[in-house]
């Protein structure tokens, strides 16, 4: 069920291609990028309560206890799914690279912020389309070159970055934003998965599931994951099911299509 350090190889593989393909383009005169908000450190414990009402699924503590480890994860994986949206808040690490992200993620795209290393970008997909607005910070982390770096940060101007989510670079980029492809990988055991004794998580009874990489905490009521935490400091947290907005695309004089930049 631990799959992020996947995830985030994937990540980082596609944001690599992304800045080749910008230092590829011919530099514009405009202004320099602006920094965009540092996503939150990663989370301790919050008191979201889930809102009333079970999702399709579900059942109650006694008998969501007493199923196989394999039966618990197929509901909690439904539950996630039949749930409209769902915030996820956390980090990752892979290897010597560390993730941090807080994104809202609805039936058909979503939107939030990330960093790698502590360089920020922001993140929107919107159906097939996808927004990226990288920091300053970010650019000059992943070109080694000033002159490659200010070409490019002066040919972006600011601006979020439109491509297609059919682009097969930005794939596993996307499905950070993307209910359905994230969910579908996130619940997936490595080694064989135990259940642990119960606890309340987040004020919330839940149920453990613990494998080689980490555990995933369930809410022992409505089979939703509450927490999923590895044996050090990082954790992705689920909350605020069935309340997120639907995303915005930006705005156009906001917005530059990366096939200008070569993407």
């Amino acid at each position: 069920m631990l799959t992020r350090r996947s995830a985030a190889g994937a990540l980082v593989g596609a944001l690599v291609v992304l800045v080749a393909g910008c230092q590829g383009s011919d530099p514009a005169t405009s202004d320099a990028i602006g920094t965009t908000p540092t996503p939150a450190p990663t989370p301790t414990s919050s008191s979201t309560t889930p809102p009333a009402g079970k999702p399709p699924g579900s059942t109650p503590a006694d008998s969501i206890a007493g199923l196989s480890v394999g039966k618990i994860l197929a509901r909690t994986q439904a539950a996630a799914k039949a749930a409209s949206s769902v915030r996820m808040k956390g980090s990752l690490a892979d290897g010597s690279d560390r993730i941090v992200l807080d994104i809202r993620l609805g039936r058909t795209g979503g939107q939030g912020t990330m960093s790698m290393n502590g360089a920020p970008f922001s993140l929107i997909v919107l159906d097939r389309t996808a927004y990226l607005k990288l920091s300053e910070k970010f650019w000059r982390a992943q070109i080694p070159s000033k002159a490659d770096a200010d070409a490019v940060i002066s040919r972006v101007g600011g601006r979020w970055i439109r491509t297609s989510l059919s682009d097969k670079d930005l794939g596993e980029l996307a499905a950070f934003a993307s209910k359905p492809a994230f969910f579908d990988t996130l619940f997936e055991p490595t080694g064989t998965p135990r259940k642990t004794a119960p606890r309340t998580v987040d004020g919330v009874p839940a149920i453990g599931l613990r494998d080689t990489d980490g555990t995933l905490w369930v809410d022992a009521a409505t089979a939703r994951p509450l927490r999923l935490e590895s044996g050090g400091a990082d954790a992705l947290t689920f909350s605020e099911y069935n309340r997120a907005a639907t995303p915005k695309a930006p705005p156009a004089d906001q917005v530059i299509d990366g096939k200008a930049l070569g993407m």
